[in-house]
């Protein structure tokens, strides 16, 4: 027999590529024991299934590869996604920050529909691959329950973040032997582990809105903006998880924890001296909106009593203040690995796929959805959002063959 199509996968983006093909002769092979085990822990369970808003404002969400995404979201948006997964019985409702979840806020339903609309689909489980290659008119897959043959090819089998659910990168291989490059992975939408242990002091401590940014010898700094958050081995929170694409080991951050500009929070400080010289330097501190143990640990380091007075301040303690509270200096030690590590940054080459189509540049009947491409987006549904569309790009395409054949 020759399949319609083979997906190597039973993710997210496998999953709603093989419902929108159900009427065909589709083989799904996965080597777990259960289909969309990632999509059942995400957002803690709950699945956060994409993100509201218009599409034009997704594409900043995805790093370096925003114009690769553009195509394939346009041609199947969020409102198509949340219109797909109500059809299929799974009501969805959209919370004030964005974040697009079903109503009954369970990851399995989401499982479960994508299930139920692979009805007619061939699964083959706990099935590992060992090689695929193209024959003339059809790609031949071996596994070590036998071998299958199909005309297409779709590979969907993720990246290396959760290995404990299945992701160990096995669609890189498969790629490299059919001539694709491989973007060297790293961790992605996880946290970093700092150099200056007594951050352990700040566990829990979260900040809105800091600025914080990032210096490497010889590059341009970056700034970003966000919610920081204090962690037992380090920072993490939206303006570290969602960046950390850009972070390695050995950079250094610097955070502005009022998120103004230092001559600015200089000013401040001269200006309540000037208004209230005798009172302790403790009481600018009580102005500034910041937890307190974070004000203690700031003032561990500093060379004058916190209980001096303001008007003896001298210009370097006071700059010494200033760059404390907006350029606090931490060095990254590590980031924190796959096992909890949300996505996996890297992966296949987008030069060599097409963004309509998601079909391989070099073997016609090749297909990479989902993340074992080299596409990586922020927390809040972007990620599933962009294994839905692909894969829907994919199976779009896929019927066209057929019914070209």
């Amino acid at each position: 027999m020759i399949y319609d199509a083979i997906i190597i996968g039973a993710g997210a983006s496998g999953l709603y590529c093989a419902a929108h093909l159900n009427n065909k002769n589709v083989l799904i092979i996965e080597k777990n024991k259960r289909i969309g085990l990632k999509v059942l822990a995400s957002g803690s369970g709950q699945c956060n299934l994409t993100h509201g808003g218009y599409m034009n404002a997704f594409f900043g969400h995805y790093g370096a590869n925003k114009a690769f995404v553009k195509s394939a979201l346009n041609a199947h948006t969020n409102k198509n996604v949340v219109d797909y997964f109500e059809s299929c019985g799974v009501k969805c409702f959209e919370r004030p920050d964005g974040k697009v979840f079903p109503v009954s806020l369970k990851a399995g339903d989401v499982v479960d529909a994508l299930k139920r609309a692979c009805s007619k689909v061939v699964v083959k489980m706990e099935t590992r691959v060992i090689s695929c290659e193209k024959a003339a008119t059809h790609f031949v897959v071996k596994t070590d329950q036998g071998e299958y043959l199909s005309k297409a090819l779709v590979v969907a089998t993720g990246g290396r973040s959760y290995p404990s659910l299945g992701a160990t990168g096995d669609g890189y291989p498969i790629a490299e032997a059919f001539g694709h490059t491989i973007v060297p992975t790293k961790p992605g939408l996880t946290g970093i582990v700092t150099r200056l242990k007594t951050h352990a002091t700040l566990q829990g401590v979260s900040i809105d809105g800091v600025a914080l940014t990032l210096n490497r010898q010889g590059q341009k700094p970056k700034l970003y903006h966000g919610a920081l958050l204090f962690t037992h081995f380090g920072l993490s929170g939206p303006v570290v998880i969602n960046n950390s694409r850009d972070f390695d080991r050995g950079d250094t951050l610097l955070i502005n924890f009022l998120a103004s500009p230092s001559d600015i929070v200089e000013g401040h400080f001269i200006e309540t001296t000037n208004l209230n010289g005798d009172k302790p330097i403790s009481f600018y501190l009580n102005q500034l909106k910041l937890p307190d143990v974070l004000k203690s640990l700031i003032m561990a380091d500093a060379v004058f009593d916190r209980d001096a007075k303001l008007s003896t301040i001298t210009k370097l303690q006071r700059k010494w203040l200033v760059q404390q509270l907006t350029g606090y200096v931490c060095e990254i030690e590590s980031l924190i690995g796959y096992q909890q590590a949300m996505v996996t940054v890297g992966g296949i080459s987008c030069d060599e796929v097409d963004s309509k189509t998601l079909e391989s540049k070099l073997i016609k009947g090749l297909f990479f959805i989902g993340e074992v491409l080299n596409v990586d987006g922020d927390t809040g549904g972007y990620n599933l959002q962009w294994a839905f569309s692909s894969g829907f790009a994919a199976a779009k395409k896929i019927l066209i063959d057929i019914e070209v054949d």
